[in-house]
């Protein structure tokens, strides 16, 4: 009688597995390497596009055109001006449209101050009180002077917010235009 011999499966870790397995195995691998090089690029592409808008930088204004030296008589009344804007809110273009409004004053030949309307006690717009000369809101009856301090006693906690003027050689007024917080004494911008 012949006798066969019993083969055995040896289950030792150190066998190699068999060449078949090994090769799906290693183009397995090579396959998600190079799956994964070739979507990195457009899904980093689409990340910082769509997060674009959200790092620019808010603080800084808008410069905005608003008169000529011709239009503000020296030494005369401060004018309102309606500061009207295109603006860009992250991902949405919004057309022109009025975003707040300005006092300017001629007190030289090429000097020109520029307030924001917006009283700095809760936002209310200011007006002008020629009888007067100050700045009043009717809101809560702070007042200002001509120079936009605060006339105490007055609920403000600061005066009027000066905003940066520009002037061209030709004589046009250009004013960096910016809303700041109201309600506190430190003059904060607001993106």
């Amino acid at each position: 009688m012949e006798q066969t011999m019993p083969t055995t499966s040896s289950n030792d870790p150190a066998d190699p597995p068999p060449p078949g397995d090994r090769r799906e195995f290693l183009k397995a691998t090579a396959c998600c390497i190079l799956g994964g090089i070739c979507v990195i690029p457009p899904v980093i592409a689409s990340v910082v596009v769509v997060t674009a808008p959200l790092r620019k930088a808010g603080a800084g204004g808008v410069k905005v055109a608003l008169a000529t030296l011709d239009a503000l008589p020296e030494g005369g009344e401060p004018r309102l001006f309606e500061v009207v804007v295109e603006r860009t809110d992250a991902w949405t273009r919004h057309d022109r449209s009025a975003v707040g409004s300005v006092f300017l004053q001629r007190s030289g030949p090429r000097e020109v101050r520029a307030f924001n309307a917006s009283c700095p006690h809760l936002g209310c717009a200011v007006e002008w009180r020629a009888e007067k000369t100050e700045y009043f809101c009717p809101c809560h009856e702070s007042s200002f002077t001509k120079e936009g301090t605060v006339n105490h006693p007055s609920p403000a906690a600061r005066g009027l917010d000066a905003l940066p003027v520009e002037i061209s050689e030709a004589g046009e007024i250009a004013v960096v235009f910016q809303n700041f917080k109201a309600g506190v004494s430190a003059k904060i911008p607001v993106a």
